[in-house]
């Protein structure tokens, strides 16, 4: 019984220990300009948001880019530059299903509609560093 729950204490770390590996290397790639991908959900009401699934958001500087898969040359949809208002937890009251448990949430503008982004912690700093840039 020890060796098992050690077994799943081990795992666990070393899967979180691979987790943060690859933020580090997103984050890395993304300061070089490079394209990053991330699961993430895009709701509102603008052709980009997809309402009904998870998808995947490319970040490539100020760039933003949406797919349906991790394959960014499947089916993109730029996203115009979007006003970042406020980043934020999820609420389990009034947020769609899809934002997962631990994810933020990204409240932005675009023109005179709002637009919801929900990724986990990590990816968000990215997707705030690619609104900045979009402002600046």
């Amino acid at each position: 019984m020890l060796g098992l729950l050690l077994e799943l204490v081990g795992g666990a770390v070393l899967s979180w220990a691979d987790e943060r590996r690859r933020a580090r290397e997103r984050k890395s790639s993304a300061a070089r300009g490079e394209r990053v991908g991330f699961p993430a959900c895009v709701l509102g009401d603008r052709s980009y948001c997809r309402n009904q699934s998870l998808v995947h958001l490319w970040v490539t500087g100020p760039t933003l880019h949406v797919t349906p898969t991790e394959f960014p040359e499947l089916h993109p949809s730029r996203i115009p530059a979007l006003r970042l208002v406020r980043v934020r937890h999820r609420d389990r009251h009034t947020d769609s299903r899809l934002v997962q448990f631990t994810w933020g949430v990204a409240e932005c503008r675009d023109g005179d509609r709002t637009v919801l982004i929900g990724c986990s912690p990590d990816s968000m700093q990215l997707l705030r560093s690619a609104l900045a840039g979009a402002d600046g």
